[in-house]
């Protein structure tokens, strides 16, 4: 006699049963815990940021930016557009979401993109 192996598919198998509004309360408690503070970054750190930003202005070179906006961590992939200096912010650009302005001190990484 051949005996299958009964695969649970753990909490998987109870979706069917969620009404929308457990839904809604599970995805806004899955956001709430996925919230981040503010981590400290070196000024060195920064100041390699200001120049991998300020090459990307002047060879016009994609950069991705990673920094905090309301305690979520958020990811951009666009041209450098300018540096404002009086306010401490960076512009950044591309077709899809336009020109965003993202202070000095949200940004937590910023690299060269590959694309």
């Amino acid at each position: 006699m051949i005996m299958t192996m009964y695969r649970d598919r753990g909490e998987l198998k109870w979706i069917p049963f969620l009404m929308p509004e457990h839904k809604a309360l599970l995805t806004k408690y899955y956001k709430e815990i996925q919230k981040i503070e503010m981590p400290d970054i070196d000024e060195q750190v920064l100041s390699v940021y200001e120049n991998v930003l300020n090459d990307a202005i002047f060879s016009g070179d994609l950069v991705e930016v990673k920094y905090v906006e309301k305690r979520e961590m958020k990811r951009f992939r666009g041209f450098v557009h300018r540096t404002n200096y009086m306010e401490r912010t960076v512009e950044l650009a591309n077709q899809r979401e336009g020109i965003i302005h993202v202070p000095f001190e949200a940004i937590i990484h910023v690299e060269q993109s590959i694309d």
